[in-house]
This record gives C-alpha cells, sequence and structure tokens, in this order.
C-alpha cells in the first residue's frame, strides 16, 4: 500500500511538472517570467485536480480540507492567485474595472453562492439549488469565453487555463460538501469503468452518426497527425473539456438534482434516476446552442442530449472517471475522424 502511495505521488508529481511544459511547448509566452508564472499556475491547477481525483491518496486530503481553516484559505488562494498574469497586462489600468468586474461575476459570486452552506448550516436543505446556481453562472462564464479575459497577461491560453482553473475549484468547493465525494470522483482503475462507456460509446454512435452523417453536421474528415499527435490531442480533451463539462454537468447537476429528488421522494428510484438523467442531459445539450452555426444548432443540441445520457448513465452507474472516458472518446473521434 505504502509503495502504491509513493508511485501515486511521484506520477502526481512527474505529470504535473509535464503538463505545463507541454502547454508552454505548444503556446510560449514573450517573455522568460510569463513561461516562469504560467509554470507554477498550471502546476497548482494540474496537482490539485489529480490529488483530488487519485484514490490512493485523495482520501486524507479530503479529510484535511474538512478544517475550515484550510479550505477556505486554499479556495481563496486558488481563486485569487492566477490573476498574477495581469502584472503583464499592458495599459492595466485601462482595463482594470472590466477585468475585476468579469471577474467577480463569473468565478467570485459562484463560488461564494456554492460555499454559502459550509457557513450556515441552515442552507444545508436547499444545498443542491446553490449548487445549481453556483456552477450554471460559473459555466456561462467558462463555456461563453466570457473568462478568457482574465488570462490576457498570457498568450492564446484563455481556454486552456480556465478549464483547469474552473475543474480545480469545482474539486476543492464540493470535496467536502459531498458525503459520497470518494465513491464518485475516485479515478480507481476498475475493469467495468472502462467496458461501460465503451460499450455505451457503440449504442451512442448508432445514433449520433447516422444522423450527423445525413443532415451534415458532421463530414469525414480524418486528421490524424501521427501517434504524438493523437495522445496530446486525447489527453488535451480529457483535462480541458471532459473534466470540466462532467464536473459540471453530472458532478453538479446531475448529482445534486439526484440528491434533492432522493431527499423528497422516497419511491421509484429508477424513475427518479431516469429523469434527473434525462433532465442534467437537456441542460448539457442546450449549453452547447453557441458551439455551432444557426443551421445546426438544434441538430447539435439534439446530439449533445443525446451523448448526455450516456454521460449521465456512465456517471450513476461507474462515477466520474467512466463518464470523462466516454466523453473524450466521443469528442476524439469527432476530433480525429470527422474534423470536429
Amino acid at each position: 500500500m505504502q509503495t502504491k502511495k509513493i508511485l501515486s505521488w511521484l506520477g502526481i508529481l512527474l505529470f504535473s511538472l509535464a503538463t505545463p511544459l507541454i502547454v508552454l511547448f505548444l503556446s510560449e509566452q514573450e517573455s522568460f517570467l510569463q513561461n516562469v508564472f504560467l509554470f507554477i499556475l498550471l502546476f497548482i491547477m494540474v496537482s490539485t485536480i489529480l490529488i483530488l481525483l487519485c484514490p490512493m491518496i485523495n482520501g486524507p486530503i479530503v479529510e484535511k480540507l474538512g478544517q475550515k481553516w484550510l479550505y477556505y484559505p486554499f479556495l481563496a488562494f486558488l481563486l485569487i492567485f492566477p490573476l498574477s498574469n495581469w502584472v503583464f497586462i499592458e495599459n492595466f489600468f485601462q482595463y482594470s474595472k472590466l477585468l475585476w468586474g468579469t471577474f467577480a461575476l463569473w468565478y467570485v459570486v459562484p463560488v461564494v453562492i456554492m460555499t454559502l452552506p459550509t457557513l450556515f448550516m441552515k442552507l444545508d436543505r436547499i444545498r443542491p439549488l446553490f449548487f445549481i446556481c453556483g456552477v450554471i453562472i460559473l459555466a456561462i462564464g467558462f463555456d461563453n469565453r466570457n473568462t478568457n479575459i482574465l488570462l490576457s497577461g498570457f498568450n492564446d491560453i484563455g481556454y486552456i487555463f480556465n478549464s483547469l482553473w474552473v475543474s480545480a475549484l469545482l474539486l476543492v468547493i464540493i470535496s467536502i460538501q459531498y458525503d459520497d465525494f470518494l465513491g464518485f470522483f475516485n479515478w480507481e482503475i476498475q475493469s467495468k469503468k472502462f467496458i461501460l462507456p465503451l460499450t455505451i460509446l457503440l449504442c451512442v454512435g448508432v445514433v449520433i452518426l447516422p444522423i450527423g452523417l445525413l443532415t451534415g453536421f458532421i463530414v469525414w474528415a480524418p486528421m490524424w497527425d501521427g501517434v504524438g499527435m493523437l495522445i496530446v490531442t486525447f489527453l488535451g480533451i480529457w483535462f480541458t473539456i471532459a473534466l470540466p463539462e462532467e464536473l459540471i454537468a453530472r458532478g453538479v447537476v446531475q448529482h445534486q438534482l439526484m440528491k434533492f429528488s432522493r431527499d423528497n421522494v422516497k419511491k421509484f428510484e429508477i424513475l427518479q434516476i431516469t429523469v434527473v438523467i434525462l433532465i442534467s442531459s437537456f441542460i448539457f445539450g442546450v449549453s452547447h446552442w453557441n458551439n455551432t452555426t444557426a443551421d445546426f444548432v438544434w441538430i447539435y443540441i439534439g446530439l449533445a442530449t443525446v451523448a448526455g445520457i450516456g454521460f449521465g448513465w456512465c456517471w450513476q452507474k461507474s462515477g466520474l472517471f467512466s463518464s470523462m472516458l466516454l466523453h473524450t472518446s466521443i469528442d476524439f473521434v469527432w476530433a480525429m475522424c470527422f474534423g470536429g
């Protein structure tokens, strides 16, 4: 057991060091100091995510975060420290109101909303309402790229960093508020966590591919640029698309709708699960309305909803790892074979 823990910490360290190096290689900054700052910020976000998801070590970490004197300062640090990139923004004072307003609206407000139940126990009964409202605000800012301006001190890094920033914040926020956090959010390697998403991938593909091809929404356009690019693309989708979207849509919306349903309706569990998955999947589908042209909006919403049902079922049965694997696989096939 001790050996596995040591290997887990070593793996987290190596991956947390490698990720910023890859990002810096793909989007080199203008100055050495910018590279250093970006490296540090990416290292913090990636290591936070991995530590909270690694099954060998996240238990004791979550227990320590349960101590409020550590939880709130660390959450505040994650929230505020990325703003250090503003020192590289030319004419900062000219844009300061826009920057502070964007940060307050799309980051501070949702984080405060989602942490309020930890401050006032009377709010615990309506915790799902706070979580869903908070995460919707966070998702709107992130999905619409409204928050990219917050990373203006760096070159072409807004979406990548924001995806990691949102993921790290959400994991920290919910880590001490979900009784079943370790059950749903562990990236524990089990055969069922591979078999289920790959099975659903085939089922979803039977629905999505014919509709997408017949409507012209997707077109055969393979983009295979070598093994290295395939690996980078898969990992990029895993961490910057599947992770934040699954945390938002399944980790918060579906999870909290299910909690609210079970707290208030004691019967018909299978019906509850079905209805909740359908609702959260439709919300997920609608969130894609601005990711395509006007001609394909409803097709994209429909197909994303169908995919969301698959993601939701994976989440309900096997947790975050499975829903992320299915999500990444679909987006990876789309990107590699259909130029998505």
